[in-house]
């Protein structure tokens, strides 16, 4: 799959401090871009405002209004004739009950790379995280690994800041295995796996996050731990009633989070990274 050069920022009114544009404006200047506004809502004095600010400061931006019920599908509409490279938006509040959130609904049904803002902090000379789960056996899953990782370490490049690869290891359970029955052994045994994936790939991390898990308790907990800016996850988004019932990893991890959040899909990697490096 082939991208455009080229970001889709979502904005609207509650977003008033436009965390999601003003990331959107640092990204790209790093990747010399330009910029695709989709303003939720009917104020398109707003969004032709926005458009100037940016086109004023030297990034080409062009502007769309939408009605929020109607925003999953005129992005798809902009997905199907665009295929811009990285949607970006600021982070909703959680939701409650069944129905998915507009952030869930981006998550399960784009395959472009997604990034959720929730702070207005530079990433440069930060860390940025790698949250995978190394002990996967399954090729979607381990495809899904290298991407999260291959991203994650050219961003680090990019904003010359540190690496650091997270995983959540299992519980100790009580069985014959004495590796299973020692949280030290199971620890070891993951940032081994992590560290094997690593070298398979090429690459290295500055340092290493493994604790006991479920996921989405461990990973915010070694964001906070190691400071990251950014936090790299994938997701395979399950959709429809399996969506409902089980959820996804990258779903329940976000809201906890307290850093911004880019999520991809597995296969992504040999058409993003480029835009990262060049």
């Amino acid at each position: 799959m082939q991208f455009d050069r080229s970001l889709l920022v979502i904005l609207d009114e509650q977003d008033d401090s436009f965390l999601a544009l003003r990331r959107s404006e640092l990204i790209a200047r790093q990747l010399h871009c330009g910029v695709r506004i989709l303003w939720l809502g009917d104020n398109q004095t707003k969004a032709l405002q926005l458009e100037e600010q940016l086109n004023s400061r030297g990034i080409h931006a062009v502007s769309d209004i939408c009605d929020p019920r109607q925003m999953l599908k005129q992005v798809r509409q902009l997905w199907n004739s665009q295929h811009f490279a990285l949607l970006v938006k600021r982070c909703d509040a959680p939701r409650q009950g069944f129905s998915a959130s507009r952030d869930s609904q981006l998550l399960r049904e784009l395959p472009c790379p997604v990034l959720l803002v929730k702070h207005d902090q530079p990433w440069h000379g930060q860390s940025t995280m790698a949250a995978i789960n190394p002990m996967a056996k399954d090729q979607l899953h381990r495809q899904l690994n290298i991407d999260v990782m291959s991203l994650a370490a050219q961003i680090v490049r990019a904003t010359e800041g540190q690496f650091v690869a997270a995983s959540a290891a299992p519980s100790a359970m009580m069985g014959a295995n004495p590796e299973m029955q020692s949280e030290a052994l199971i620890q070891e045994r993951v940032t081994q796996a992590l560290q094997a994936l690593l070298s398979e790939s090429g690459l290295s991390a500055d340092s290493f996050a493994v604790g006991e898990g479920p996921a989405e308790h461990w990973i915010p907990v070694a964001a906070i731990e190691n400071r990251a800016a950014l936090v790299v996850i994938g997701t395979k988004a399950r959709s429809g009633l399996q969506g409902a019932l089980i959820g996804n990893t990258a779903e329940r991890i976000l809201h906890r989070l307290d850093a911004d959040v880019l999520v991809v899909r597995p296969g992504l990697a040999e058409a993003v990274i480029p835009m990262v490096t060049e």
